[in-house]
């Protein structure tokens, strides 16, 4: 049967990266919009995409933005518009969104915002250099720009993207997958997700365990950082790789507590809004965190978790003592936190405002 939805391309260099589900879902959940996955290569599982036809014309494309068969294929799907994940994307895409006539809208999600732009230029990566000498080419042609809290999008105006064009969407989550466990939490469990970056505070995190005796710590994600903090770590601290959503899911259900502990990097590189405290909220998990970028607008302090100061190893280890020894408080603020998931970050509302989006952009250009 012929779909007549319009057609929004959905753009990310790679198509994902493990830490990136949330792009791929998030698309999977249009419902008057259709998605059409664009990319330049693919990455962990297999998804149905549109990517260059051979190396030499990712290379061409990775330079210039648009030509090759990716845009006489998007030609031929006729997109409204197109949708880039990172601001180093839309500005990568925006010569091909110029060439097609549709406009292009950009997700903030944190470095990309962050960062600045001597960060940037020394990084020695392409598209970063690129972005740090176009980013003020992006904020006069992009259509619009959605940050994943109000805090970045805070962040982002004051760095030159425009007021009337940067609105805040958050990130939703799968209220289904992610939700509370019957069975009581595993006494003592602590929770830690994430990529194995700086950013994470995991360094800080590990130091602050060494002041609970009787806590066990469980580590999932994979990264840079990750040999350097098995070392650091002790007999407490199980490291489990990456894993997907569902069993993150499930560990969620098991745990007594998430931390997480995120901290401005030396380069300035900072969250949005990590998607692992929606997700723990949603599961009915009380998080001990940090008053960094938006986390605060997902953990209501003394409401359904408890906030430190970043990189603050002791006021880290005192709350997540607090919490560990009061079951009754854990239950409170748990069923605290899942009826804010309910009501900020349900996916199915947050999809609805999106395609929102996706009309206004696309009516008025």
């Amino acid at each position: 049967m012929f779909d007549e939805r319009p057609v929004a391309a959905i753009f990310r260099t790679a198509l994902f990266n493990p830490s990136e589900g949330f792009i791929r879902d998030q698309a999977a959940a249009l419902t008057r919009w259709r998605p059409l996955l664009v990319g330049l290569e693919r990455k962990g599982e297999e998804v149905a995409a549109m990517l260059p036809a051979n190396g030499l014309e990712r290379a061409l494309f990775a330079l210039r933005g648009r030509g090759g068969a990716i845009e006489r294929r998007l030609r031929a799907a006729a997109p409204k518009l197109i949708h880039a994940h990172f601001a180093t994307d839309g500005l990568r895409v925006l010569p091909l969104a110029r060439a097609l006539g549709v406009p292009l809208i950009t997700s903030l999600r944190g470095y990309d915002v962050t960062r600045s732009t001597a960060a940037l230029l020394r990084s020695g990566r392409l598209s970063w250099v690129r972005y740090a000498l176009g980013r003020k080419r992006l904020q006069r042609q992009g259509g619009l720009f959605l940050a994943v809290s109000d805090a970045l999008r805070r962040q982002a105006i004051l760095r030159g993207f425009p007021e009337d064009r940067t609105r805040t969407h958050y990130n939703g989550v799968d209220l289904a997958r992610f939700r509370p466990g019957e069975a009581p939490p595993e006494p003592g469990l602590v929770l830690h997700v994430g990529r194995l970056v700086e950013k994470k505070g995991t360094r800080v995190l590990i130091e602050a365990l060494a002041g609970l005796p009787g806590a066990r710590l469980v580590v999932i994600g994979d990264g840079p950082l990750r040999g350097a903090l098995e070392r650091q770590a002790g007999p407490a601290v199980q490291f489990l790789g990456a894993l997907p959503s569902a069993e993150v899911a499930q560990w969620m259900r098991r745990a007594a507590v998430l931390a997480a502990p995120s901290l401005t990097a030396a380069d300035g590189d900072a969250e949005g809004l990590p998607n692992v405290v929606v997700e723990a909220a949603a599961s009915g998990l009380p998080a001990v965190a940090t008053r960094h970028s938006g986390i605060p607008e997902a953990v209501d302090e003394g409401v359904t978790g408890l906030l430190v100061a970043e990189g603050d190893a002791a006021a880290l280890a005192a709350r997540l003592g607090e919490l560990l020894g009061a079951e009754m408080r854990r239950r409170e603020m748990g069923a605290a936190a899942r009826r804010l998931a309910e009501v900020r970050f349900d996916r199915a509302r947050l999809r609805q405002r999106l395609e929102e989006f996706y009309d206004e952009v696309a009516g008025r250009w």
